[in-house]
């Protein structure tokens, strides 16, 4: 029990940004976890990595990429262009088959994550808060 108490307020605490925030505070975020929301773009590609089953994809908010390790199961409704909140770190390195990516970030980083939710509402930001359709300008 006490476990869970401890995991839940961890995962209370995380910060949570839209990617394009994200990627702006990639210094400052450093090697804290946090929570990212975005929608991931056509061209996801499944692949063993290092032994581990990965779930590789871009994640955008307007023309702000940023390219995606995950690793694990993707959420049951996992699919492009449908807004995804994921949790993790930035990894300073581009990610394993980045070629073979649609239209990849590939700008030396991308987010490693290991939890995924997919959310067809509207209930995790504020009221008036909308993402940024995925290829609009500014």
């Amino acid at each position: 029990v006490v476990g869970v108490l401890v995991r839940t307020l961890d995962d209370a605490s995380l910060f949570f940004y839209p990617v394009d925030e994200a990627v702006e505070l990639r210094a400052e975020l450093g090697e804290e976890r946090f929570r990212v929301v975005g929608s991931p773009q056509p061209g996801l590609v499944e692949a063993v990595a290092d032994g581990r089953t990965v779930v590789v994809f871009t994640l955008c908010v307007g023309e702000v990429l940023a390219d995606v390790v995950h690793e694990g199961d993707p959420a049951e409704l996992f699919r492009p262009g449908v807004p995804v909140v994921l949790q993790g770190t930035w990894r300073r390195e581009d990610p394993p088959l980045l070629d073979a990516l649609d239209r990849p970030a590939a700008d030396g980083w991308h987010l490693q994550t290991d939890h995924m939710v997919v959310k067809h509402d509207n209930d995790y930001r504020a009221e008036g808060a909308e993402l940024e359709p995925c290829g609009t300008a500014p």
